[in-house]
C-alpha cells in the first residue's frame, strides 16, 4: 500500500507532465484534470516551483477577480542539442529546455560518406551551433536520421541507397564521439513533437498523429495529451501499412505500402516511367534528363492540368489517404497534421485525398471531432525537435533527482 508522500511525490510528477505537455496551466484547470481539491494541486506545484522544475509566468483568464499566474515548465534548467542527420546536409541547433532556439549551425554533407566522417561533420555543425549560442554548455543531445532504426537498441538499420549504413551502432558511435548523453529517435517522431510543442493551436488536442511526407513516409502519435512510443519505441510506421499487397515493392522489401505510392520517391519514379513510354507531357523536355526534374516542377504541372504529373501526384495522395485512414480508425485523434516539403508542395491534393478517405472510410462517430491540417513551414523543425526529444529524456531525469531521491 502507498504512503501519503508517495501519492504526493507521483502527484507532482504527473503535475509536472501536464504542465510541460499543455505549455501553460492554471492551478484551477489542473485541480480539474486531476480531480483534486484547490488546496492539494497548490501544494504540489509549490513543490514544483521550489525545486524550480517549473516558472510561474504571465497570466491566465480572469472568471472574476484577479487573473490567476500560469505554471509552466522551466526553460533555464538546462540546454539540450539537436541534429538532424539528412542525406545531403547536417544541422545542429542548441535550445533552452523548452524548445527555444539558441544556436544553429549546419555543414553540408552526403550520405555516401563513411560513418566516421558524418560523426566529424555533426560534431563541427555543433560547434557552430554553441559558438552561435553563446558557448552555453548542453546536458544532452537529441539526434534523427532518416534512416530506419531500431531506437530500442540504438541501431541505424538500414538507409535506402547507402549500404555502409546498415545494422551501425549509431547510439554507442555517437556516445564516443560527444561523450554526453544521447537520445537517439526518427526523425518523423522529432518533426512530430517539434509542431506539436511549439504551435499552442496543436499542442490542444491531447489525441493528434502528425505524418511527415517526404523520402519517407513517417509519424508521430500523441494519445491522451503524451507522445506515443510503442513497446519497443517503434510506433509512427504508417508508411508501412500495406494497402495493395501486389503492390509496387518498397524500400523496406514489401510490397504496397503507403510509401512505395506516396513518397517523394514513388511520385518522382512514376513520373520519369511515364516520360520513358514516351507520355504526352508538359514535361517532356526533361525525357532526356529525367533527374533535373523537382517535386516544385511535377506539382505546378499537376495544377496546370498536365495529365501525367497530375494522376502521379493523385494516386501520391489516394494512397497516402487510405494510410491515414487507417490509423484513423484505430487510433480516433482529433487532430492530423500533414508535414514536410512534399506535404507543403502539393497541399491541396494530400488535403483533399485525405478529408475524402477519412470521410469514406471512417465512422462518423470516429471522425466527427477530427481537423486535418496542412502543418505550415517551420524552419528547422527536424533539429529543433531533436533538441525537444532529449529534453524529454532531460526532464525525466531532472524529475527523477528532484521528486525522488533522497537529498544529499
Amino acid at each position: 500500500m502507498r504512503s501519503r508522500e508517495d501519492c504526493m511525490r507521483n502527484l507532482e510528477e504527473s503535475l509536472f507532465w501536464e504542465i510541460l505537455y499543455r505549455g501553460q496551466a492554471v492551478r484551477s484547470e489542473l485541480a480539474r484534470i486531476f480531480d483534486v481539491s484547490a488546496a492539494t494541486i497548490s501544494r504540489s506545484a509549490g513543490v514544483l516551483l521550489a525545486k524550480q522544475l517549473v516558472v510561474e509566468t504571465g497570466a491566465g483568464k480572469a472568471v472574476r477577480g484577479r487573473r490567476p499566474a500560469l505554471l509552466q515548465l522551466n526553460p533555464e534548467l538546462a540546454h539540450v542539442a539537436g541534429i538532424e542527420i539528412d542525406r545531403d546536409k547536417i544541422t545542429a541547433v542548441v535550445t533552452d529546455l523548452a524548445g527555444n532556439l539558441q544556436g544553429r549551425g549546419a555543414m553540408a554533407a552526403s550520405a555516401a560518406s563513411p560513418v566516421a566522417k558524418t560523426l566529424r561533420d555533426c560534431r563541427k555543425a555543433l560547434r557552430i551551433a554553441l559558438s552561435d549560442a553563446g558557448r552555453v554548455g548542453v546536458s544532452r543531445i537529441g539526434v534523427g536520421l532518416g534512416g530506419t532504426l531500431d531506437v530500442e537498441n540504438g541501431v541505424c538499420v538500414e538507409w535506402e541507397g547507402v549500404p555502409h549504413w546498415r545494422r551501425v551502432d549509431l547510439l554507442e558511435a555517437l556516445k564516443q564521439t560527444f561523450q554526453k548523453d544521447i537520445t537517439l529517435d526518427d526523425r518523423a517522431r522529432a518533426v512530430a513533437l517539434a509542431h506539436h510543442l511549439l504551435s499552442p493551436d496543436y499542442r490542444r488536442h491531447r489525441s493528434a498523429i502528425y505524418v511527415q511526407i517526404g523520402t519517407g513516409i513517417g509519424a508521430g502519435i500523441f494519445v491522451d495529451g503524451r507522445m506515443a512510443r510503442g513497446a519497443t519505441l517503434a510506433g509512427g510506421e504508417i508508411g508501412h501499412i500495406v494497402i495493395d499487397r501486389n503492390g509496387p515493392l518498397c524500400a523496406c522489401g514489401r510490397r504496397g505500402c503507403v510509401e512505395a505510392f506516396a513518397s517523394l520517391g514513388a511520385t518522382m519514379t512514376r513520373v520519369r516511367q511515364g516520360l520513358a513510354k514516351g507520355a504526352k507531357t508538359t514535361l517532356g523536355q526533361f525525357a532526356k534528363t529525367p533527374e533535373l526534374l523537382t517535386v516544385d516542377l511535377i506539382v505546378s504541372a499537376a495544377r496546370q492540368g498536365d495529365a501525367l504529373a497530375r494522376t502521379a501526384v493523385t494516386e501520391a495522395g489516394e494512397a497516402l489517404g487510405i494510410g491515414i485512414a487507417n490509423a484513423v480508425q484505430l487510433l480516433n485523434p482529433s487532430l492530423v497534421v500533414l508535414a514536410g516539403k512534399f506535404a507543403n508542395a502539393a497541399s491541396d491534393f494530400f488535403l483533399e485525398a485525405v478529408t475524402r478517405s477519412v470521410r469514406d472510410q471512417c465512422f462518423e462517430t470516429v471522425s466527427r471531432r477530427l481537423e486535418i491540417r496542412i502543418a505550415p513551414f517551420r524552419k528547422d523543425a527536424g533539429p529543433v525537435g531533436c533538441a525537444l526529444l532529449a529534453s524529454l529524456d532531460l526532464s525525466r531525469e531532472l524529475v527523477q533527482r528532484s521528486l525522488f531521491l533522497p537529498a544529499d
